[in-house]
């Protein structure tokens, strides 16, 4: 077995150990929760809601018993509830930032020109009818009604594939405003991409300033300077400007200090689309030998990453079909999915030689179906993480067998206009007409 996948996996395994060890963190009663042996010990409570509650709870526990194979009778529900309970909500948000952080020190990770390349973006979705909900999370409403409901700013991983951050804002917050306040936290070998909705100067100052890097794309009228690019017909130009009066308010705001004649200097990049339609990148890349003029429309293309991971996450796992309705329980059902999706990407990641081996052999290029595995996944991932570890290459061996052949054709880039969709109602989930639910 892949040695980095293996070492993965055991880290993925150990965080529940690790968690006991700081009960006042993780815990809502220290000291209590989880220090007698009981058929739903912490290790179980925490694979199980990691491999997604989207059946009714006791079909749940039937299955996960059985694909323990613990020769034990299920818990009731009511047990499970009362676990779940037991277990604060920063225990799975330090969990999915482990599986990040893990995923970074055991794989080699894929860089362009030495910068791990993210996207930023943001995605909002609907709670279950509570009011204690929308305390929590946050509302939306409108003149007759309001339902609980959250935004949420992601970091995306574009070329290793994996979520990386995750900050949650209410829908009165604007996510450009959460941007540019997690600039800070951003590792310095970072390039960030961001779509038009946050074309601004203030984020690019902001990458400066903490030393890291962006491209965004900017709306062709956005300011004076870029029509005047836009009309001079020349590829790129290194513009040196001062910071507007609201630029330099929000900067203030943020505790960098600057002054009517604090400048900026970046670069404008002309990218002509399929359909002769013209779009300007603005980056702070400004070293034109080493980031030369061509390399940025493949750059920006690979942005829809960060769509396509909203779209599994959301579709495929389900995102929105919470299993519980508390707000402990909620919080916990997002962590999860964030962290079978890492899960997901590192095994994807310890096959990625031999499937190209595969795609050499073949007209077009294949990668795995997201879909297809997560349901797999969901299977194999508690014998895997609760089986003793000498048994993990058997179990992985299945699902790879699985894998390899549910693998699909990497689809060809679209060149026809996007179409807007109106989407009204409850926004429940929207089955689509080319896969089934895997779950």
């Amino acid at each position: 077995m892949n040695t980095s996948l293996h070492a993965y996996l055991e880290a993925m395994r150990q965080f529940p150990f690790l968690a006991k060890r700081s009960p006042q963190q993780y815990f809502r009663r220290p000291g209590k929760d989880f220090t007698r042996t009981r058929i739903l010990h912490l290790e179980r409570v925490v694979w199980l809601n990691i491999t997604l509650l989207k059946c009714t709870l006791r079909v749940e526990l039937d299955q996960f018993f059985d694909w323990l194979d613990a020769r034990q009778f299920s818990p009731t529900k009511s047990a499970l509830v009362q676990a779940r309970q037991k277990l604060l909500p920063k225990f799975f948000k330090d969990m999915f930032m482990f599986s990040v952080s893990s995923f970074y020190c055991f794989f080699k990770v894929r860089r362009w020109k030495g910068m791990r390349l993210w996207a930023a973006d943001g995605t909002g979705f609907r709670l279950p009818d509570e009011k204690w909900l929308g305390e929590e999370f946050g509302w939306h409403g409108n003149q007759h009604n309001r339902v609980p409901s959250t935004r949420l700013l992601a970091h995306y991983d574009l070329l290793n594939q994996i979520i990386t951050a995750a900050q949650f804002h209410t829908r009165y917050v604007s996510e450009t405003v959460i941007a540019q306040r997690s600039i800070a936290q951003i590792p310095k070998d970072v390039c960030t991409v961001y779509d038009r909705g946050h074309a601004s100067h203030t984020i690019p100052f902001l990458h400066q300033h903490y030393g890291s890097h962006c491209i965004i794309r900017m709306p062709v009228g956005f300011s004076k300077t870029i029509i005047a690019f836009v009309a001079s017909g020349k590829k790129e130009q290194i513009i040196t400007e001062k910071l507007s009066y609201k630029s330099r308010t929000v900067l203030n705001e943020l505790g960098i200090t600057v002054t009517p004649q604090t400048t900026i200097t970046y670069r404008l990049i002309r990218v002509i689309l399929p359909n002769d339609q013209i779009e300007v990148l603005l980056t702070t890349l400004t070293d034109t030998k080493r980031f030369k003029h061509s390399y940025f429309s493949e750059i920006y293309r690979k942005r829809w990453g960060i769509e396509s991971c909203f779209f599994v996450l959301k579709s495929f796992f389900q995102l929105v079909n919470f299993s519980a309705y508390t707000v402990n329980n909620c919080w916990a059902d997002i962590f999860s999915h964030f962290i079978l999706y890492n899960i997901q990407t590192a095994l994807f990641t310890a096959k990625a030689p031999e499937i190209k081996k595969i795609n050499k052999q073949r007209l077009h290029n294949y990668k795995p179906n997201r879909n297809v595995t997560a349901g797999l996944l969901k299977r194999v991932l508690v014998k895997i993480m609760l089986h003793p570890i000498q048994d993990i290459k058997k179990w992985l061996k299945g699902f790879f067998r699985q894998m390899l052949q549910t693998i699909e054709p990497v689809r060809p880039d679209k060149n026809k206009e996007p179409r807007r969709r109106l989407m009204r109602g409850t926004e429940r989930h929207v089955h689509e007409k080319n896969y089934r639910p895997a779950l």
